[in-house]
């Protein structure tokens, strides 16, 4: 069921032709991005006069305290008012530590 011939002769099937459309739609239909705003990656969530996204190390001094104060929240994360504040990222909470015991050993019969 050959209909497409490519330029060198070899016929293409139009199973491929037809995956190749599927697939494309497929993709133009997916979102653009799923994360949206300035808080969304990671970052404080605050956008500066300048219309750019503040970084951990820079809310306090552009946006001041609270950062609401010069700067619009665009997805605002937990810690950024204390960053501001502060001049600091506040740190990530501590994760479980892993048992570092090793399993008893079997007894020899």
């Amino acid at each position: 069921m050959t209909w497409i011939r490519s330029g060198r002769g070899r016929p293409l099937d139009i199973f491929l032709v037809l995956a190749g459309i599927v697939a494309l739609a497929w993709i133009s239909a997916m979102p653009a991005s799923a994360c949206s705003g300035c808080g969304c990656r990671g970052g404080p969530g605050y956008r500066g006069p300048n219309g750019r996204c503040v970084s951990w190390a820079n809310i306090g001094r552009v946006c001041g305290s609270p950062p609401s104060e010069r700067c619009s929240p665009d997805g605002p994360n937990a810690g950024a008012e204390e960053a501001a504040r502060l001049g600091v990222r506040p740190p990530k909470p501590e994760r479980p530590a892993l048992s570092q015991e090793t399993p008893p050993e079997p007894k020899p019969e």
